[in-house]
């Protein structure tokens, strides 16, 4: 289950990092999903493996420009990608009201279906391999976290108890392996008693912009990897003032570190915070309070939560292995 940036700046783009958006991806899975959708996502989407014609979902934290403004533009090109299946797009109502004015205005003609979801009804659903949760969070304007929790994982058979009850191997094993009850000489046997799923479902959230992380506590349980925005170091968030509704990178790493948190991926930085000093500043101020598994988002970065909830760096931009 992995995680690749495709934009890490804040409010604006810069030289070497573009604005909001998060592609979530299994690599034995064709569709995969969209965090966020700031200007020019879809030029990023190209330096990557992923293809707009298995994207099954976008989702949008909050209305701000650098969070949506490049979904006109990504679903025109969806349109010509020769995909028919539908594309959800789970949004603020002021977002999809945007969509709307825009394909009303350019007289788009899509050949699949598009389905607009209000964020606000979005609890608890399943899209392809994953089940998404929202968690409100607090900024500005109305925001939102989206949790991500692994389905489709398969299952192993639980031999040892089905040899100690004498129940003999035959069709019922596989019906059973595939999550299936079935009856064996006049007895139920249920799947979840007689198989196990083969690793433990992968959990991550991935957060728009957030002042306050304490926000998350709903869903914060069993989470393997938390992507949250890290807008200011805490001394320049204290001289901008808490107008911005942005976390600086000590309160999250504090919060972080609290929860006991394996990993935690900080991104959407302040583009006064450029490559050299400005990064190997918030990577100290980080350290200095979190201890878990740390990384600073660059544009093309791939982090993995493996099948042993193992978090990992697999990729550091859109061209180094």
């Amino acid at each position: 289950m992995q995680v690749q940036v495709l934009g890490s700046s804040s409010g604006t783009p810069s030289k070497s990092r573009n604005v909001s958006g998060y592609a979530v991806f299994r690599d034995d899975q064709k569709p995969w999903y969209l965090v966020d959708c700031g200007e020019a996502t879809q030029h990023q989407i190209l330096k990557t493996k992923l293809a707009l014609y298995h994207l099954e979902a976008v989702f949008i934290t909050h209305k701000h420009g650098d969070h949506c403004y490049g979904l006109p533009g990504l679903i025109a090109s969806a349109g010509l990608s020769g995909r028919t299946q539908t594309l959800r797009i789970v949004a603020p109502s002021e977002v999809l009201e945007f969509v709307r004015a825009a394909m009303a205005m350019s007289e788009w003609t899509l050949p699949f279906n598009l389905e607009l979801v209000d964020f606000e009804e979005l609890s608890g659903q399943t899209f392809g391999w994953v089940k998404v949760q929202s968690c409100p969070l607090q900024h500005r304007v109305p925001s939102q976290g989206f949790k991500f929790i692994e389905t489709q994982i398969p299952r192993k058979l639980d031999i040892e108890r089905l040899r100690a009850e004498q129940i003999a191997s035959g069709s019922h094993y596989n019906l059973l392996q595939r999550g299936e009850d079935v009856s064996y000489n006049g007895v139920l046997l249920r799947a979840d008693d007689y198989t196990y799923f083969a690793w433990q479902p992968r959990v991550l959230v991935i957060c728009g912009d957030n002042e306050t992380p304490s926000c998350l506590d709903p869903v914060i349980a069993g989470v393997h990897l938390l992507v949250h925005e890290a807008t200011f170091l805490a001394a320049d968030l204290q001289k901008v003032g808490p107008h911005t509704g942005h976390s600086d990178v000590q309160r999250i790493c504090a919060y972080a570190q609290k929860q006991a948190l394996p990993a935690l991926l900080l991104s959407h930085f302040s583009a006064r915070y450029g490559p050299g000093e400005g990064m190997s500043a918030i990577a100290d101020e980080a350290k200095g309070v979190y201890c878990g598994r740390l990384f600073l988002a660059t544009d093309g970065m791939v982090v993995a939560v493996e099948k042993n909830t193992e978090v990992r760096l697999v990729q550091s931009d859109f061209n180094k292995e």
